[in-house]
């Protein structure tokens, strides 16, 4: 309930997209630099992430962070698809905008 409080309610989802083995396979050449977007639905990207903040391991793909929302996403390790997840602390439209957007973002990078 206070975390509710302090960031507002949370609306999450995950989605599985189609993927191409080269496509699961571009996620290991993925760096910062390919993120070259500066917003995220509406609002001013304030991270892109590889590696975890705490330890600094790898998270097998890609975080995009905004004030009120983030994705990240990953390849599949036994399926033919990558995983995007997303969270919004806005409404279910924003956290729409973030998954329709990460996909776009994905689509120009992978």
């Amino acid at each position: 309930a206070k975390l509710t409080a302090q960031h507002g309610t949370p609306f999450y989802r995950r989605i599985d997209a189609a993927a191409t083995p080269e496509q699961k396979a571009a996620f290991k050449e993925l760096t910062v630099e390919h993120i070259t977007a500066t917003e995220l639905a509406g609002e001013a990207t304030t991270s892109v992430l590889l590696n975890a903040p705490g330890n600094g391991a790898a998270i097998g793909g890609i975080k995009v962070c905004t004030e009120n929302g983030w994705f990240a996403a990953r390849p599949s390790g036994t399926e033919a698809l990558y995983k995007i997840y997303a969270e919004s602390f806005i409404s279910e439209a924003h956290l729409q905008l973030l998954i329709d957007e990460a996909q776009g973002l994905l689509a120009g990078v992978l």
